[in-house]
């Protein structure tokens, strides 16, 4: 029987990171920009470019996205080294 599980997923850092609070890791950040991004053929080729994505579906969105705010304090741990237990979204 053919393995039923989706391929990794390119982080660009860490797949372990994860958000001291929430059950949340940088391959699910990742992972939830490209899924975002391919409804516009746009790639994600960088965690830039996933923060990116998900702070303009943000916007684009007008309501309190939980699950992009924590993918949001992920993708800033990985790309500024950002302290969640000092600051976070959540919080």
């Amino acid at each position: 029987m053919p393995d039923s599980r989706p391929p990794p997923v390119e982080t660009f850092g860490s797949p372990n990171l994860t958000h001291p609070y929430v059950k949340y890791s940088l391959g699910e950040a990742v992972a939830l920009a490209k899924n975002s991004a391919s409804l516009n053929d746009e790639p994600i080729e960088s965690l830039g470019a996933a923060r990116t994505e998900i702070e303009r579906v943000m916007r684009a969105g007008g309501y309190n996205w939980i699950t992009g705010q924590v993918a949001l304090d992920v993708l800033d741990v990985a790309i500024d080294g950002r302290d969640l237990l000092a600051e976070c979204r959540l919080v």
